[in-house]
């Protein structure tokens, strides 16, 4: 795969610092075999600390570049989610890893691999192939992270190191991935190029470090030799992954990449996923669960395999809890998001100010949409009529002859 790093190079731009939680995010992806639709479906909570605010933008396509959904968090490295017109998806969780001595081009990269993945990849495998050249040409700078990245036809992880050491495997079709924050690719066989790629040094670098001895520790596992102590000790990572087993397994079952579920995986069972959550403790925090207090964008994939890409990829996006929020559908065939969706009138201009405008977002923009989101995260709060209704309109309006995708996406907003 190393032969074809080289002519995406040219595209590539390097931008940005980064910062990493050790304890956010989940995501999953069920192979095309594994779901009740054919799709390749893949879930993702964004869950973050702090002040946030969603905006959303559709980035129109160039001679150069494709058309994208931009969901977009100001200030934020690493929190960004994006579908493009070819339906290729991708979201990201932090793995912090052990490694101390990453070596880097110039500032390295983080934030721009989301948006290069969007603008120009057209298969999920492209979009392993752009990481990948990202990561070895100029290195990674943060301590680590695992990008999940899916189209209609495949789901790819792709995990990356701080410096220049990555590795990736699909995710088999009649297989479910879950991931929290700690690595979850073991064993690997780049000589298979069909389901694994990465950096020729993997297992070399990881003896080098004293992280791997085969004598002593057996088969190569990526994660074990990669990870931080700190993050595969986790009991809040080690709850949310067990949560994810319980319901597509129906067991408490040891960490390995991808499993076949006990039954076809739909739409809602993603929805479910997302939404789960224990009781909360005495002073009403949600801890140790998928679903969370810091989740601020649930965002589902359903990357059905038609040969129209804009009716056929759709990604599901619940503005905030999950659990108490409705999903909406947003086609890839939309041109244009609905007014007030956004800080800005137009993507260029928040493009240009997404670091630097990135304080005080609430008292800077109090009539911002987000914010009504925000208020009406209640727990208590059952969406599942609302989410009826929406699946109502949504078939109706699949069964239409023509389609304005932004008229639809419009009343719901």
């Amino acid at each position: 795969m190393k032969k074809i790093f080289t002519s995406f190079a040219v595209l590539l731009c390097c931008l940005g610092v980064a910062a990493a939680q050790d304890e956010n995010c989940f995501s999953v992806i069920a192979g095309r075999a594994a779901t009740v639709d054919g799709s390749v479906l893949m879930a993702h909570n964004e869950d973050d600390h702090g002040e946030q605010m969603l905006n959303i933008y559709v980035v129109p396509a160039t001679d150069k570049s494709l058309r994208y959904i931009w969901c977009e968090f100001p200030g934020m490295e690493v929190s960004d989610v994006y579908m493009n017109q070819f339906g290729v998806s991708v979201a990201s969780n932090g793995c912090p890893s052990r490694e101390d001595k990453g070596v880097l081009t110039g500032n390295g990269v983080l934030y721009e691999i989301r948006q290069s993945v969007a603008r120009y990849a057209r298969t999920a495998r492209e979009a392993v192939v752009i990481i990948g050249t990202m990561v070895e040409t100029f290195g990674y700078k943060g301590s680590g992270r695992s990008y999940i990245v899916a189209d209609p036809s495949e789901g790819w992880v792709v995990s990356v190191v701080k410096g220049k050491h990555w590795v990736a495997q699909r995710v088999p079709d009649d297989k479910v991935m879950t991931i929290p924050n700690y690595y979850v690719i073991g064993e690997i066989n780049l000589d298979d190029e069909e389901n694994f790629a990465g950096s020729d040094d993997i297992v070399d670098y990881a003896i080098s470090r004293g992280w791997y001895d085969p004598a002593k520790d057996g088969a190569f596992s990526f994660a074990k030799a990669y990870s931080s102590e700190k993050s595969l000790a986790s009991i809040n990572n080690q709850a949310r992954h067990h949560q994810a087993w319980d319901y597509f397994f129906g067991m408490d079952r040891p960490g390995e990449f991808a499993s076949i579920p006990r039954k076809k995986v739909s739409l809602r069972d993603m929805m479910n996923v997302l939404s789960i959550h224990n009781v909360p403790d005495a002073e009403g925090h949600l801890v140790n669960c998928i679903c969370n207090e810091n989740t601020v964008l649930a965002s589902i994939f359903q990357l059905r395999p038609w040969s129209d890409f804009d009716a056929g990829c759709v990604m599901w996006n619940a503005m905030g809890h999950p659990c108490c929020q409705v999903f909406v559908p947003w086609y890839a065939g939309i041109t244009e998001a609905p007014a007030g969706l956004g800080r800005f009138k137009t993507w260029k201009e928040a493009e240009k100010k997404h670091m630097t405008d990135a304080k005080d977002k609430r008292k800077n923009y109090p009539d911002h949409f987000y914010w009504k989101y925000f208020e009406g995260w209640d727990i208590t709060h059952d969406p599942s009529v609302e989410q009826r209704e929406v699946f109502r309109a949504r078939k109706d309006f699949e069964n239409q002859k023509t389609k304005d995708y932004n008229a639809f996406i419009r009343k719901f907003y």
